[in-house]
C-alpha cells in the first residue's frame, strides 16, 4: 500500500498522524505527503520522518495534490488520509487483509472519531451517521470519506480522466460515484480513525458554504431532482447549530486555559 497525505499548514497535526504511522504492524511500501503550498512548519516536520516522501503540488485545492500523489504513488492500493488523521496500529493491515479477501471490492471506506470535541461519543455518532447513513441513503451507494478509505490503484487508472477538478466539489464524494461503476465500494464502521473536528467548529455561514459542495456533488452525478431531496436531508444539520456553538465555546475556553 502507499499512502497518500494531501497537507496545506498542517503544523499541528502532522507529527501526530506520522507518528501514528510509524506503529503500524504493517508498515505502507511508502508514504507520500503532498505539499499543497504550505507556509507553516507541516513541511518541515514531514520530513523529519525517513520513511516520508514529499511531492509538490501548486495548484491549489486537495483535489489536485490527491491525484498528484496517487499518478506517482507504486503501492497496488492507495490508502488516502488527511494530516488531521491518527491511525489504529493494524489500520495497514486490515485494510490491506480486506483488499486482498474481497477481490470485487474496489474501494473501502470507515468511520470516524473526534479527538478534538466534546462529548466525543454524540460527535462521532452524529457524522457517522450522517456520512454512512443520509448519504447512503439518499445516493444509493456507499461514499468515500477522505480522511480514512483506500482505493485500488487500477481502479484509479479508470476514473482518473474521470474526476471533477475542481474546488467547489468534494473529491471524495465525486471518486465514490465514479468508482461505483467499476466495482463494490464498501464501508467498513469498525475501520474507526481518530481525527479532528475541526472544521465542524467553523461559523454557520463557513458550514453553509463547505457542506453545500456535497449538495453540488450529487447534483453533478445524479440531477437536480436527486440532490434537492438530498439537500433537505442534509441540511438538516444545521439542527445541530446550538450544539455546535457550545462545542465552541467550550473548545475556546479549554484552548485559553491550556
Amino acid at each position: 500500500m502507499s499512502l497518500v497525505i494531501p497537507v496545506y499548514n498542517e503544523q499541528r497535526h502532522m507529527a501526530d498522524c506520522l507518528r501514528a504511522i510509524a506503529r503500524q504492524t504493517v508498515m505502507p511500501i511508502e508514504v507520500l505527503v503532498v505539499d499543497n503550498n504550505c507556509n507553516d512548519k507541516t513541511i518541515a516536520i514531514a520530513q523529519k520522518y525517513s520513511f516520508v516522501r514529499v511531492l509538490k503540488e501548486s495548484r491549489q485545492g486537495q483535489v489536485f495534490a490527491q491525484a498528484s500523489g496517487f499518478n506517482v504513488a507504486n503501492g497496488n492500493l492507495l490508502g488516502r488520509i488527511d494530516a488531521d488523521s491518527v491511525l489504529p496500529p493494524d489500520w495497514v493491515e486490515r485494510v490491506t487483509a480486506h483488499f486482498a479477501d474481497n477481490s470485487k471490492t474496489v474501494a473501502l471506506t470507515g468511520s470516524s472519531e473526534p479527538y478534538d470535541l466534546k462529548p466525543r461519543r454524540a460527535a462521532a455518532l452524529l457524522f457517522n451517521s450522517f456520512h454512512a447513513g443520509v448519504a447512503h441513503i439518499f445516493t444509493g451507494q456507499v461514499m468515500l470519506w477522505g480522511s480514512n478509505c483506500a482505493i485500488r490503484r487500477p481502479a484509479w487508472q479508470k476514473i482518473k480522466a474521470q474526476v471533477a477538478y475542481r474546488t467547489d466539489v468534494w473529491e471524495d464524494f465525486d471518486m465514490s460515484f465514479l468508482l461505483n461503476k467499476y466495482g463494490r465500494v464498501e464501508y467498513l464502521k469498525k475501520l474507526r480513525v481518530a481525527c479532528s473536528y475541526h472544521s465542524g467548529l467553523q461559523s454557520i455561514g463557513q458550514q453553509v458554504s463547505y457542506q453545500y459542495r456535497a449538495v453540488r456533488t450529487v447534483k453533478l452525478h445524479l440531477g437536480w431532482l436527486r440532490s434537492n431531496l438530498f439537500f433537505i436531508a442534509w441540511f438538516s444539520l444545521l439542527f445541530f447549530a446550538p450544539a455546535v456553538a457550545t462545542a465552541r465555546f467550550f473548545n475556546r475556553r479549554t484552548s485559553s486555559s491550556s
